[in-house]
């Protein structure tokens, strides 16, 4: 995949949150209520879209630092809360940014625990060929 491809995801769930922040509240509510949702579902959506965007940023080709996906996501977090102070009956939560952080914290420890045990197989993987081909030398296998 390339690296103008791989962007195509994380903005799309970019552009989905900030015109969902445009949503009226009124239309929101009606919403949440007809699906008999037991939770608001704009905070479950925040949650899932912010958890994407940091496990997409962590993963090839991006490959971000974990200290970068955090600033960039807050960023955002931040903006789509300004923006509701322009949608009719919305108004901005400091809650709402707390929950797109656990979205983020969420997607890098979901990033950490299935990207690493991906890199930890492989490596794994690179080990045991190695050992193959040390023809029972006293050597430890070379490390790529």
């Amino acid at each position: 995949m390339t690296r103008r491809m791989a962007w195509g995801m994380p903005l799309l769930f970019a552009l989905a949150l900030l015109v969902g922040t445009q949503i009226p509240g009124a239309w929101r509510d009606s919403i949440e209520r007809n699906l008999h949702a037991p939770f608001p579902l704009s905070s479950l959506a925040h949650l899932v879209l912010f958890a994407a965007m940091a496990w997409q940023l962590a993963a090839r080709p991006f490959a971000w630092r974990a200290s970068r996906i955090v600033l960039a996501l807050l960023g955002l977090a931040l903006l789509s809360e300004g923006l509701q102070v322009f949608a009719i009956s919305r108004h901005p939560r400091w809650l709402d940014i707390g929950i797109d952080l656990a979205g983020v914290l969420l997607g890098l420890g979901l990033s950490v625990g299935l990207l690493g045990y991906r890199a930890h197989r492989a490596n794994g993987r690179l080990n045991r060929s190695n050992q193959g081909s040390n023809h029972g030398s006293n050597q430890p296998p070379h490390h790529l």
